[in-house]
């Protein structure tokens, strides 16, 4: 009997179809296109601003300089400019040498001024020297100063003297502040022959302690403390040395500046 051979030849049933691709190399295909395509807007998108502008010239520090020169303005005024658009415009100016002459003008007028007054001044002390003698009656014929010395006896001493501007003893008369340098002095004590500077003299005592011989200060006058309700002191123009009621000279003036001596 004769035998045959045979071979069998297994063939894979996959042997002829493509190897499948994997969904993960397909998206990542499509990953890297997305990517391409973003990274070439971004390009087109950042395109440096200064390719859209023209070019900027540049200058050098002297360039710059000669076309700041050539392009300012300069603006030149005459001295009397001022002087004519005053006349233009109907208004009358003074010129600094004008404004020189009115200033001396005014001051040679206070000089003046000045002038007549002190020769009034002298005028008045003649006068008053020359009546002395028909004023011998209003005044104390002697000065009696008290034996104790009280500042309040003094004055009384005086009362009658008349009223004479800048006077400062019982042979001329007396002003407000004459008087109290007067009967001070008596008692041993300075003062100036001023109203508002005695203030600074004696020793200041409150109002409500004020008492017989002390001195009052108000704002341009000066009198006597004489006990209770009283001053004494030289008024005014045309009244002697006499008394007033210290409450309405406080009601008048104010309460005063009290001042003590000893």
């Amino acid at each position: 009997m004769t035998q045959q051979h045979s071979t069998a030849i297994a063939v894979s049933p996959m042997a002829d179809r493509p190897a499948p691709v994997s969904h993960a190399l397909r998206r990542g295909a499509k990953s890297v296109g997305v990517v391409g395509i973003a990274a070439a807007l971004i390009g087109a998108l950042s395109l440096p601003a200064a390719a859209f502008q023209p070019a900027s010239p540049q200058f050098s520090e002297g360039e710059l300089a000669a076309i700041v020169a050539e392009n300012s303005q300069t603006v030149t005024v005459d001295a009397d400019a001022r002087i004519e658009g005053i006349a233009r415009d109907g208004i009358a100016g003074t010129t600094a040498d004008e404004l020189a002459e009115l200033q001396a003008a005014a001051q040679a007028a206070e000089e003046a001024r000045q002038a007549e007054l002190a020769a009034a001044r002298e005028e008045a002390a003649a006068n008053t020297a020359a009546a002395g003698s028909t004023e011998a009656a209003a005044a104390p014929a002697a000065v009696n100063v008290p034996s104790d010395g009280s500042i309040v006896g003094i004055a009384q001493s005086q009362l009658g003297a008349p009223y004479v501007w800048g006077g400062a003893s019982p042979s001329t008369g007396f002003d407000c502040s004459g008087f109290t340098v007067w009967v001070y002095g008596q008692a041993g004590y300075y003062l100036p022959h001023s109203s508002n500077a005695q203030a600074g003299y004696g020793t200041p005592v409150p109002a409500s302690a004020v008492s017989a011989g002390d001195l009052l200060v108000w704002n341009g006058h000066v009198a006597i403390h004489a006990g209770g309700d009283s001053i004494i002191h030289a008024a005014t123009s045309g009244k002697p040395v006499k008394y007033s009621s210290y409450s309405a000279m406080v009601a008048a003036f104010g309460t005063p500046e009290v001042r003590r001596f000893g």
